[in-house]
């Protein structure tokens, strides 16, 4: 898997998560490897967002997301934005912060 990485304020993520739902629907059969996840950052509008994409073409959809290798990537999340959360390419590598 491609991995990326990008910092949104607010709901600015939007048009990346509507590429990323379109690009699932028109490749159904790679579905567990697509994901999208964000973690909280300094300041309360501010998170970190992380793709994972099956392969480097897809990229191209993601203009400004930093490449990230998978050691880089957060083990515990806050939010789940899209993805199968069954599959083992989700629960290998993200944890759902525990809330109380």
């Amino acid at each position: 898997m491609i991995w990326g990485k990008r910092r949104f304020a607010y709901a600015d993520y939007s048009p990346y998560f509507d590429r990323m739902e379109k690009l699932i629907m028109a490749n159904p059969t790679l579905y567990r490897e697509f994901i999208m996840v964000s973690t909280k950052s300094e300041g309360a509008a501010n998170s970190m967002y992380y793709v994972g994409l099956p392969n480097e073409k897809f990229m191209a959809a993601f203009d400004g997301f930093e490449r990230v290798e998978e050691t880089e990537l957060p083990k515990i999340i806050d939010t789940l934005r899209i993805a199968d959360a069954t599959t083992d390419e989700f629960k290998s590598r993200f944890e759902f912060k525990h809330r109380r």
